[in-house]
């Protein structure tokens, strides 16, 4: 990726580090719904790696365990903003930690 495909400008947050998430994901940011939130190896110091929800995360598992394109059909990739992935990523495991706090 050079470097100028590694920013976007986002209608929210201005220019921001590009960033790679499933269509679910993007979902939690419109209805808090918490997906489960996984993601790939960090490359190269990169703190927002490509990441997934639970359901495709299951999707990968029933396909062998690697991406195919049933798999990234079922994802739907988007591009998001830096700023919005971590947003997602709060909702995704926030959500679920404050959840398991009213159990206490």
């Amino acid at each position: 990726m050079s470097e100028a495909e590694k920013y976007i400008e986002c209608c929210e947050h201005g220019k921001q580090q590009a960033t790679y998430v499933c269509q679910h994901t993007v979902q939690t940011l419109s209805d808090n719904v918490a997906r489960g939130f996984w993601s790939a190896e960090p490359e190269d110091g990169d703190n927002r790696p490509d990441s997934w929800c639970s359901a495709c995360e299951d999707m990968v598992n029933k396909t062998g365990g690697a991406w195919n394109d049933e798999s990234e059909a079922f994802a739907g990739v988007k591009l998001i903003c830096g700023a919005c992935y971590d947003r997602a990523k709060q909702l995704n495991i926030g959500s679920e930690k404050k959840w398991w706090q009213l159990w206490k």
